[in-house]
């Protein structure tokens, strides 16, 4: 199945579909372990959309889209 969209928007609507889940939580996280090629891709994607300058990382990330915490971790294989 081809893959389409924007990350960002892709990520914003499984946020909102874990907001709306029938259950009382104290927090949501979302963990993606992606491999390094992935991972840098997305983290480029990110820091150029949201504009932040988020530094250079070592293995991880983390955003927040509404409630949502999405953690992007890089594959040590």
């Amino acid at each position: 199945m081809e893959k389409k969209g924007e990350i960002l928007n892709q990520l914003a609507i499984i946020s909102d579909l874990v907001e709306r889940l029938n259950l009382e939580s104290t927090t949501s996280t979302i963990t993606l372990t992606l491999n390094e090629v992935e991972f840098n891709r997305v983290y480029k994607i990110i820091k150029e959309k949201t504009k932040d300058n988020m530094g250079e990382v070592k293995g991880s990330f983390a955003i927040s889209i509404g409630d949502v915490d999405i953690l992007f971790n890089m594959n040590s294989v």
